[in-house]
């Protein structure tokens, strides 16, 4: 193939890659801007760090949105913090939102859902939780307490289109 047609259908395919990936992009209003950061810092290095994400609902849903939220605790420190902390769901109590929400309950066994120990210098604990969203379009907010000993919460938001 003539160098010069390379370049072309390099250019005419890049033209068609965009306008495609721009076409799909707008045709879902659950994209990447739906993601949110929240952040926490408690005593002894330990930081909490949430991210929400939000999904469309399967067709048929009563849901308006389905939101995932990961909640982790690090140790930023440089010396062991010793925590209690949620390992296997969030309680009821361990959530506030502005949002109406119905936790899903994991369909696991749990030994306890609180453990105690130390969490070394650079070492992280997540926990995810998914709800579904009933709240009309709108932006909210998500605070979980992952730490209760010591007890901080963090905070994000979320939209739903």
């Amino acid at each position: 193939m003539p160098a010069g047609l390379v370049r072309i259908a390099r250019s005419t395919s890049f033209v068609a890659l965009a306008a495609l990936a721009a076409g799909c992009s707008n045709a879902n209003p659950y994209g990447p801007d739906d993601a949110r950061l929240g952040r926490a810092r408690g005593p002894s290095g330990l930081e909490q760090r949430i991210s929400t994400t939000v999904e469309a609902p399967p067709p048929g849903s009563s849901y308006t949105a389905l939101l995932t939220a990961t909640s982790t605790l690090v140790n930023t420190g440089s010396a062991s913090a010793h925590l209690t902390s949620r390992v296997c769901f969030f309680l009821q109590s361990d959530v506030e939102t502005t949002a109406q929400l119905d936790r899903f309950e994991p369909l696991i066994s749990c030994a306890a859902v609180s453990a105690e120990g130390d969490l070394a210098p650079g070492q992280s604990t997540e926990l995810v939780v998914q709800f579904g969203v009933r709240s009309a379009s709108g932006t909210y907010s998500l605070k979980l307490r992952h730490s209760l000993n010591p007890d901080f919460r963090a905070e994000a938001s979320f939209r739903i289109p």
